[in-house]
C-alpha cells in the first residue's frame, strides 16, 4: 500500500487487451488468449491495490478521483468489448470480473463524493 495507483501497469494492461482484441480479429486466438491472461494478473493486482489502499486513510484521494473519473467511461467499454467475444475464454471472462469490479467503485466513489471516503 502507497497510496497511489499504479499507473503504469494499468496502461500496459490496456494496451495489450487492445492488441489481444487486434490479434482475435486475426484469428491469432492463441496469442491473444497469452495477452488476457497477462493482462489479468496485472489488473488484478492493480485492483486488489486499489482496494487495500482505499480501506486506509492516508490516501491520495486526487488520484483515485482522476482515475474513477476516468474509469467510468473506460471500464464499461472495456467490459462490453469482452463480453461480445465468442468463445470467451476463462482470461476473458476474468478481465471482465475485473473491470466490473473497478466499475462498481467508480459508481460508489462518485455517488460517496471523493472527499467523503
Amino acid at each position: 500500500m502507497d497510496g497511489f495507483i499504479d499507473l503504469e501497469t494499468y496502461t500496459i494492461s490496456l494496451i495489450r487487451i487492445n492488441n489481444a482484441l487486434s490479434k482475435l480479429e486475426d484469428s491469432n486466438t492463441d496469442e491473444a488468449e497469452e495477452l488476457f491472461s497477462e493482462s489479468f494478473k496485472d489488473l488484478q493486482k492493480v485492483y486488489l491495490e486499489i482496494v487495500d489502499d482505499l480501506n486506509h486513510n492516508e490516501v491520495n484521494m486526487n488520484e483515485y478521483y482522476l482515475f474513477f473519473q476516468n474509469g467510468k467511461q473506460t471500464f464499461p467499454h472495456y467490459i462490453e468489448a469482452l463480453e461480445n467475444i465468442e468463445n470467451k475464454s476463462e482470461s476473458a471472462d476474468n478481465l471482465i470480473n475485473v473491470f466490473n469490479n473497478l466499475n462498481k467503485i467508480a459508481e460508489a466513489f462518485e455517488s460517496e463524493g471523493y472527499d467523503e471516503l
